[in-house]
């Protein structure tokens, strides 16, 4: 048996894959009824169905645009470790869409993700540490270097650009604290 969620789940990533092509079965008549589905689910407390209500929000995929929607269902999922809500509701506050521009909260939740492994919130995080106020050229090593590992160019590129403006010492206490941490996780 398929549940409710699981049928608007399927149903979402079949019109995104195939369009008005995707198999019929056991799935919502319509996106709307999907959408309702997952608003159902998300008010139920279901991060996974927070997080792809507010994308579908932020993106207005087959709906309408609502970012002041999106940046709430993103806060929820984010506030229940949904890293990848994190991240995109880091986005939003950086960029100002769906309310103020909040840098303060831009990092926690950049720094939540990151620490989950989110590669994407790690090279965003050390772009931020290094380009607002308080700079944390330190902070920004570790995270560059953590998303440059796992074959991030971009972060690569912003890592060679900041080891470029540190002194030695600086460099040296950067690659100790990555290694702490590294050792910590």
């Amino acid at each position: 048996m398929i549940t409710r969620y699981g049928a608007a789940l399927w149903f979402c990533v079949a019109v995104t894959v195939f369009g008005a092509s995707a198999p019929a079965g056991n799935v919502p008549d319509s996106y709307g009824e999907a959408m309702a589905w997952y608003g159902d689910e998300a008010r139920a407390g279901n991060f996974e169905a927070q997080y792809l209500l507010a994308f579908a929000l932020e993106t207005g995929a087959q709906n309408a645009v609502d970012r002041e929607q999106a940046r709430i269902w993103y806060a929820a999922a984010a506030e229940q470790n949904h890293p990848r809500a994190q991240l995109r509701l880091a986005i939003m506050l950086v960029e100002g869409r769906g309310g103020a521009v909040d840098q303060p909260g831009a990092r926690h939740w950049l720094e939540q993700a990151a620490e989950q492994g989110e590669i994407d919130a790690m090279s965003l995080l050390g772009f931020l540490l290094v380009t607002t106020e308080p700079i944390d050229t330190v902070a920004a090593y570790r995270w560059f270097s953590l998303a440059a590992r796992t074959g991030d160019g971009a972060a690569a590129a912003n890592l060679a650009a900041l080891a470029a403006t540190m002194t030695a010492d600086e460099r040296a206490t950067a690659e100790d604290d990555l290694e702490a941490w590294v050792a910590t996780h």
